[in-house]
């Protein structure tokens, strides 16, 4: 069983949901401070506790010298309720080999950590045989900042070769993966903040996230990975839908947030990496902004809704073939099917979707975008026209841009303020925004002060998630 590790700077929560351990951060105090409060700190935890003192090189507040760091931890080993672990870092260690024997005791053992806060070593490889190879250590914990979804890959193959319990994870919103994931492969723990506190270290998921969303304690060798494609998921909900879903469903699956920056080399190489890997099981994924063209690029076979907007938001991975759907184009449907003139806004794979399912229902429909380049480029691929500038008569509008979005360029925006300022807010007019965190954007909110007819993004999310569902299912 991977375990859970609570970290806090300096203080006991006064609730410690979902964790079995509980890291005690002392390198913010001083020496004397930490002396003082460690007894005070070990007696007031619910739970065992890992006391650590990271020096500043790796990410931590402690600058102080070796004794002063031995007399911490002395003091901690030699109170009433000592730790259950204590933290030596491996480079200190390399300067100070008599440092375990300073340390030593037979109620805690020892956790020889190293961190690396820019990016991944050269030597990774090395650091593991070598930390591995020392005697009187109990969990080998690795540490770095991920540069990509693919650090984790590597993190996943040290557990996997691991010769004794070890912790390998990466940091920052690449790394989180690595967090999640670690039961898979045999990871002795992870480390997680506490609701309400601040995190200390970039990309820790909390105690309750990794055991109520992800169902960590369920993820085994097993479990199929899916998750949701994008440069900007911080914000998704995909997450909590098919997880929760996955659980009702009984299904051994666990569903990720996995952050692509924009372009094709590094969805291809991401994406190809991550469906080659085959003791990760990544089944599947949800695909938002900005990859559903060049997704639908990439995919092994498409469905006739992706040939036609040239765009997937679906991806299933099975046998070695990749399958493009989209579940955009059918919840566009079944939300407007009676509409007659629609004007959307945007050009990307969403405005593509859209255009598509418009079509399909009978519509009249025209494209407006900040390039003109494009709007005409649409009209000519999928059979449109380009929104005129001046006054036209709509009873629909789908925004299928960002602009809105919690997290975005642009929250406070309008997309048809900038996009169509001619239009007219009216009663009859049926207002769509597929952005949908927050539910009520800027436009949405400008048509019900209108009296406009509104359905929100989160309608949208749900239609086209649940037809994400029915693919996966079918296809296991």
């Amino acid at each position: 069983m991977t375990l859970i590790i609570a970290s806090v700077h300096g203080e006991v929560p006064e609730q410690i949901q979902g964790a079995d351990l509980l890291e005690i951060r002392v390198d913010a105090l001083s020496t004397e401070e930490a002396i003082e409060q460690l007894p005070k700190l070990l007696a007031a935890s619910p739970i065992p506790t890992i006391v650590t003192c990271r020096s500043a090189c790796e990410g931590g507040m402690f600058d102080g010298d070796e004794e002063d760091r031995v007399a911490i931890y002395r003091s901690a080993l030699d109170c009433d309720n000592p730790p259950r672990y204590i933290d030596i870092e491996y480079e200190i260690l390399s300067r100070h080999p008599r440092m375990l024997d300073a340390l030593s005791s037979e109620s805690t053992g020892v956790i020889l950590s190293w961190h690396d806060m820019e990016g991944r070593p050269s030597d990774l490889l090395q650091r593991a045989a070598a930390m591995q190879d020392i005697d009187g250590i109990d969990v080998v914990k690795m540490v770095w900042r991920a540069r990509s979804l693919r650090d984790n890959l590597e993190a996943f193959s040290l557990l996997q070769s691991r010769q004794q319990p070890m912790i390998a994870m990466c940091m920052g919103e690449y790394g989180v993966m690595s967090r999640i994931l670690a039961p898979k492969f045999g990871g002795f723990a992870v480390f997680a903040s506490v609701a309400g506190n601040e995190p200390t270290a970039p990309g820790q998921p909390s105690t309750i996230e990794l055991r109520s969303q992800y169902h960590f304690d369920d993820i085994n060798m097993q479990t199929n990975v899916f998750g949701v494609i994008g440069n900007n998921v911080e914000h998704s909900g995909s997450p909590a839908f098919h997880n929760a879903a996955f659980e009702a469903a009984g299904e051994n699956a666990v569903f990720l947030r996995l952050p692509i920056p924009e372009g094709w080399e590094h969805l291809k190489a991401t994406v190809l990496e991550l469906s080659n890997t085959t003791a990760l099981n990544f089944s599947g994924a949800s695909v938002t902004i900005p990859h559903k063209e060049n997704m639908c690029k990439l995919v092994d076979e498409a469905d006739e809704n992706c040939l036609k907007s040239g765009a997937t938001n679906t991806v299933t991975f099975k046998d070695g073939i990749s399958i493009g759907n989209n579940t955009d184009v059918e919840a566009l449907r079944l939300i407007a099917p009676n509409a007659k003139r629609v004007l959307i806004l945007g050009g990307g794979g969403v405005a593509r979707a859209a255009i598509v399912a418009m079509t399909a229902v009978g519509a009249e429909v025209f494209v407006a975008t900040r390039n003109s380049a494009q709007a005409e480029q649409l009209a000519i691929e999928l059979t449109c026209s380009v929104a005129p500038k001046s006054y036209l008569d709509f009873d629909t509008l789908i925004n299928c841009t960002p602009v809105g979005m919690k997290g975005g360029n642009d929250e406070g925006g309008d997309p048809a303020l900038a996009l169509s300022p001619m239009l007219e807010f009216t009663c009859s007019l049926l207002v769509i925004d597929t952005v949908y965190t927050p539910t009520n954007t800027p436009l949405i909110q400008r048509a019900v002060d209108a009296g406009c007819t509104t359905v929100t993004g989160d309608e949208m999310f749900r239609l086209q998630a649940v037809a994400q569902q029915k693919i996966w299912s079918t296809s296991r």
